[in-house]
């Protein structure tokens, strides 16, 4: 089983020295890429440059922007047939559009550095949701998509309508939810989620990991017997 993984968050330029970011560390990412390899699966870990995950033993690009991210996942799912994304990156939801100092507009990207002292005005414009282009881009029509939401509520409905939301947009085979006030130490609850509903919970990284490794070589098993049996 081929499978391509993104991991870490997101950076955009404000200046450069500043960055407009977010908490992800790539470390679930990480330990989802070493147990999917231990199990056997090729996998590609395309992961932010500044997460530590040097120590993972499998194939790694790196992206640093959305754009770099962008290109990246446009360029590996057309290079091979993946069988599975898993797209995990926390993805900046917005990019910068400008930048002013004192009213006046001035440069901004990765170089140079903003004066302090003066009042900043920061404009951000929205980003394209890359999962709903990652099934395009790839030379394998047939391959799974997995999504991940992360939300912050202790409203059971409000995590259901989130994670039912990613699910209607068509564009995910499985989305594995966690919310952010119930990770804790070496706790990290998580259930993954198909159309029907949610399929299995695990309570650590690990758990996490061997259960999505099963369910998804159980979901091509599936696939794979459908497609025989309509071709005979």
């Amino acid at each position: 089983m081929r499978i391509l993984l993104t991991a870490g968050g997101t950076e955009e330029p404000i200046d450069g020295v500043r960055r407009l970011t977010n908490i992800s560390t790539g470390a679930t990412g990480g330990v989802l890429a070493q147990t999917l390899a231990d199990h056997g699966a090729e996998v590609l870990l395309l992961h932010a440059r500044r997460a530590p995950l040097d120590a993972i033993a499998v194939e790694r690009d790196t992206f640093v922007t959305f754009a770099d991210l962008e290109a990246a996942l446009h360029g590996h799912l057309q290079a091979r047939d993946w069988d599975v994304v898993i797209h995990l990156a926390a993805v900046s939801d917005y990019s910068v559009a400008s930048v002013e100092v004192d009213g006046r507009r001035v440069i901004h990207g990765d170089r140079g550095k903003i004066g302090s002292g003066g009042e900043v005005v920061i404009r951000l414009t929205p980003s394209p949701k890359l999962i709903d282009g990652l099934r395009n881009w790839s030379r394998n029509e047939a391959i799974l998509v997995v999504g991940f939401k992360l939300t912050n509520t202790a409203d059971p409905a409000d995590r259901i309508s989130k994670i039912r939301a990613l699910l209607d947009r068509g564009t995910t085979d499985l989305v594995v939810h966690n919310d952010l006030g119930e990770i804790e130490g070496n706790r990290h609850p998580a259930e993954i989620w198909n159309a029907g509903g949610p399929v299995v919970r695990t309570e650590t990284k690990a758990e996490l990991a061997v259960a999505l490794f099963n369910l998804l070589r159980k979901t091509r098993t599936t696939d794979d017997e459908r497609s025989t049996e309509m071709n005979r």
